[in-house]
């Protein structure tokens, strides 16, 4: 029999209640501190008696300031959304508090001398390591002026921070066009644009969603050229943002005596130095160049074959284009065997199989255990012990102010400390934007948003604003992750791990997505599907088609999947290129030569320039500054700081998982479990290190992801 599962949590909340719960936590916090100051002095201190004590205020707050957070990202309500805002920038700033007071890291630097680091178990080592660490980058070990000025930047970031996430969230606003220059897209799409009565011009939103549709579909090229650089430059207030938090950055980290913020965040990671990732980064580039360059001709020929230039605001379209002439790809096709509920269902399918889970659908929720209306919930247990591991959530059509990008949110982390104190169970919300459904067929996924859900589901990555979440990486990790992640301390809970691995256990589920079989274990055509759940039906009760010889195959054919994965690695070198120019910009803004080098910086210009040179595609004619990419997207605000080449070293190391434990047999239970009990229940309480090389069986290597692009 299952054991019992806690209450839904509550979801109803005005921003009242909200700021209401942020101030009894921080009220809480403080008193916890101050009793914890007015019975130990340093002397006394023990790892028992002060380090835990910290632990558990670490905790508490950790597992409440996640939820206060969530709001920001999805509450329909923008009261509501900028309450979250604010209570998640009052509990940041008390939690800025406790690591800038002298009496408590008097205490946490005895233990941290005293303590015997051999005889400690690594997880508690760890959390004493990340404690004193954190004291430390508050400015602890200085004095004087140079104490003052650190406090000072470090409350100034925060404010930025919350600022720069509250634009993020502004309306984008519209590229208006004349519909027939929205040729590509469909006339159905094309229809559902906002109309302007006046001018008779659609309005393409500057959201993701369509700017990629616009970009992949429209044959006209001044009107991909339009959107395109209409989506480098929304969010101008973000621009003097950016600038500021770079500089001061630069300028912390120089106070507590490194060459620069990244030297600063290396110190906790895989890759032990900017120099380690630069050495990376240019050996991809040294492989990936000469393909690229190729990929480029090939596409160049394929547009014009005089040879004439080719934009930035070229590659999706051609690149889809070449996709469907030369492989026969047409990812509209593909899309109509994925419906994204039912795709959706047929994944947690393959998560109950590799890892061993039962995962049942809430079928009967009362309103105010959901946020919007279209939210589903379900309860996910261990299969062989019934044991309940928590909630996932699903909210995956775009609405006004909500998160526009595909993340996993972790709204309660799991902890057991102190001893005898246990939440076991974990709530977890996968948040994405696939296109609503019509009237007379269900939202559909293209294969780039199959492996986006499979690769968030795999994540649970927290991407909200405030400086708790340091200990998190960002896009960006983990649903299942989170779900299956035990640990003493919220802090290592599922996908926070060190924040150059947070990625490759998401990257590497991504696999499952080019197993032609898996595929069709994911698909069902949409004319299968109920209307009104979504759920298969037998052929008489399905009205979309009415002439049974003429519908499709229920699953999607094999030959249509062979040539979909035998065109995966078109213009790879092109793509990966791109991440590599993205690595680059974050290692250059966040490793100046000097800090006067940072404050003269062209920041649009290193971006911009970066993007063409690596990717060999052209911007507007003779000049860099067209744009501001860098300051429309969370990744270095938050998340990705410094730390933006892991969505490639963690590639490399998720093609080495699976090549040493999945590749033969991708449904293999044995393997499924072996990864889960060794790499994803431990979260970052373990060597992340150490236990890679154990999983693998030995070291990653480059060349193993180089054979799968």
């Amino acid at each position: 029999m299952k054991t019992s599962k806690p209450e839904l949590p509550s979801f109803h909340i005005n921003p009242s209640q909200l700021t209401h719960i942020a101030v009894d936590l921080i009220k809480k916090v403080q008193e916890a501190t101050k009793q914890l100051l007015d019975k130990l002095s340093p002397p006394d201190a023990t790892f028992e008696n002060a380090v835990l004590s910290m632990a558990k205020i670490d905790n508490d707050i950790k597992s409440k300031v996640q939820f206060l957070a969530f709001f920001q990202a999805v509450s329909p309500s923008l009261e509501l959304r900028q309450a979250s805002s604010v209570a998640v920038s009052m509990v940041d700033t008390a939690y800025l508090e406790i690591f800038q007071d002298e009496d408590l890291f008097a205490l946490v630097d005895a233990v941290h001398k005293n303590c015997d680091a051999n005889q400690m178990e690594i997880e508690d080592r760890k959390f004493l390591t990340k404690l004193h660490s954190t004291f430390i980058d508050n400015g602890l070990g200085l004095k004087g002026k140079s104490k003052k000025r650190c406090h000072e930047i470090s409350k100034r970031l925060i404010e930025l921070r919350v600022l720069f996430t509250e634009n993020l969230s502004l309306d984008p606003g519209y590229s208006w066009q004349e519909e027939e220059d929205l040729e590509g897209l469909g006339a159905e799409r094309i229809q559902a644009l906002p109309l302007c009565s006046s001018t008779g011009q659609r309005g393409v939103p500057l959201k993701k969603t369509y700017v990629n549709a616009v970009l992949s579909s429209c044959v006209r090229s001044e009107t991909r050229k339009d959107i395109f650089l209409g989506s480098q430059r929304i969010f101008t207030e973000n621009v003097t943002v950016f600038k500021e938090i770079i500089i001061l950055r630069d300028e912390r980290a120089r106070l507590l005596g490194f060459k620069s913020y990244a030297h600063q965040q290396a110190r906790s990671k895989l890759l032990k130095s900017p120099q380690d990732v630069k050495a990376m980064l240019d050996e991809l580039s040294n492989h990936l160049l000469p393909i690229a360059q190729t990929e480029l001709e090939a596409l160049q020929r394929a547009k014009d074959p005089s040879g004439g230039p080719f934009y930035l605001w070229d590659f999706d379209y051609h690149h889809d284009k070449m996709l469907r002439d030369n492989y026969q790809v047409d990812h509209d096709l593909i899309a109509e065997y994925f419906p994204a509920k039912v795709t959706i269902q047929k994944m947690l399918g393959v998560f109950e199989t590799i890892f061993g889970l039962k995962i049942e659908k809430l079928k009967y929720i009362r309103g105010d255990h959901i946020w919007h209306p279209e939210v589903q919930v379900f309860s996910v247990y261990d299969r062989d012990t019934f044991v309940f591991l928590g909630f996932l959530y699903l909210d995956i059509y775009p609405r006004d102010g909500k998160f526009n990008h595909a993340a996993n949110f972790n709204i309660f982390p799991s902890h057991s400390v102190p001893v005898g104190i246990d939440q076991p169970f974990v709530c977890t919300a996968l948040v994405c934007n696939v296109a609503h459904p019509t009237p007379d067929k269900p939202a559909l996924l293209k294969h780039y948003e199959v492996i986006t859900l499979f690769h968030e589901l795999g994540h649970g990555e927290q991407r909200l604003i405030f400086r708790i979440r340091s200990d998190v990486h960002s896009q960006a990790t983990l649903a299942f992750h989170d779900l299956l992640g035990r640990s003493k301390y919220a802090t290592f809970h599922g996908h926070r791990t060190v924040a150059d691995f947070v990625e490759a256990p998401s990257q590497l589920l991504e696999y499952w997505c080019w197993v032609p079989e898996c595929l069709q274990l994911f698909s069902c055509h949409y004319s299968y599907v109920s209307p009104d759940a979504n759920k298969d039906v037998e052929d008489d009760e399905c009205d979309t088609f009415t002439n049974h010889s003429t519908r499709p195959p229920k699953e999607i054919p094999r030959g249509l999947v062979d040539r979909l994965v035998e065109a995966r690695s078109i213009n790879q070198g092109i793509l990966t290129m791109r991440q590599v120019a993205f690595s680059n910009f974050d290692l250059d803004i966040h490793c100046p030569a000097s800090h006067g080098a940072v404050k003269s910086m062209d920041i649009g210009a290193i971006y911009n320039s970066l993007l063409q040179k690596a990717t060999l595609l052209r911007g507007p004619d003779n000049y860099y500054q067209w744009g501001h990419g860098y300051a429309t997207t969370p990744h270095y605000i938050w998340g990705q700081e410094a730390n933006y080449y892991s969505y490639l070293y963690t590639r490399i190391l998720a093609a080495n998982m699976w090549w040493s434990n999945f590749h033969s047999d991708p449904m293999s239970q044995e393997a499924g479990l072996k990864y889960r009990k060794m790499i994803l229940e431990h979260g970052g309480s373990q060597d992340e290190e150490a236990a890679l090389v154990e999983f693998l069986g030995g070291e990653p290597t480059v060349e193993v992801y180089l054979r799968y692009l």
